[in-house]
């Protein structure tokens, strides 16, 4: 889809932005490879970023719709059709202070405060989708090292997921090994409100230690994170030890 040019982002970033509104609707496209030793298959997800220069919500529509009540997308059931589960639920809430990251760990949702990130700015510069970029470099808290392509003709510090913080906006971030990757495809204005996800039910961690304790116990034995009920197929066997070889083989994680 087109792209606006940046002097309608630049004339707009001169107002100041109506509290919880954005001011600007980025509109991402996810490619993550999650078995690093299967290359062959990769994951595609759509995503959303609302921001102004001060706050942002990332998430995917398909989650708004369904955490809100009204999604339209619906699975046939023997109790009748009933929503169908959202592909990615994960979002992010950025305010000036802090970025709190929401991720499934089975049936529940953990939040937690990311770290900020430090950024390295590289000399390499090119034209994308029609604003002049420059790279940058970081690596997580976690280890992975990222490469950022960002724009200071929208001086608007944020990014998709946890990459934000640099002088302008991220249009494209990817990590050293190419199993993840993140596109922006659309770039429009917007006043729409700027709110996190509402799960109901999310566990509030006190670090993001917890969140990623969490998880490896989960991809250990994973009905302790869902209600301690053993999977099962349609015909009554146990299946858990096949959902936990699946969940072994998985070795990339956005965070």
């Amino acid at each position: 889809m087109k792209i606006l040019s940046a002097w309608f982002f630049i004339f707009t970033m001169l107002f100041i932005p109506a509290q919880n509104k954005a001011v600007m609707e980025v509109n991402y496209e996810i490619k993550m490879i999650s078995d690093s030793l299967n290359r062959d298959k990769v994951n595609i997800y759509a995503s959303t970023l609302l921001c102004n220069n001060v706050e942002s919500v990332y998430f995917s529509r398909e989650a708004q719709a369904f955490y809100k009540g009204n999604s339209k997308e619906t699975i046939a059931t023997s109790a009748g059709a009933i929503p169908k589960y959202p592909k990615s639920v994960g979002s992010v809430y950025k305010t000036k202070e802090n970025v709190l990251v929401s991720l499934p760990v089975g049936k529940y949702i953990f939040t937690y405060e990311e770290p900020p990130l430090k950024w390295e700015i590289l000399n390499e510069t090119k034209d994308l989708k029609g604003f002049k970029t420059r790279l940058a470099k970081t690596t997580t808290d976690t280890g992975d090292t990222y490469f950022a392509w960002f724009t200071n003709d929208i001086t608007i510090p944020d990014g998709p997921f946890r990459f934000k913080g640099l002088s302008g906006l991220i249009l494209e971030v990817y990590n050293k090994n190419k199993t993840i990757e993140i596109y922006a495809t659309d770039i429009k204005k917007s006043d729409e409100l700027i709110e996190p996800l509402n799960y109901g039910n999310d566990v509030k961690t006190k670090s993001k230690q917890q969140f990623l304790d969490a998880r490896k116990n989960y991809i250990q034995n994973p009905s302790v994170y869902n209600g301690n009920l053993k999977v099962m197929d349609s015909n009554g066997n146990d299946r858990t030890k096949m959902m936990v070889d699946r969940l072994k083989k998985v070795n990339v994680f956005l965070d």
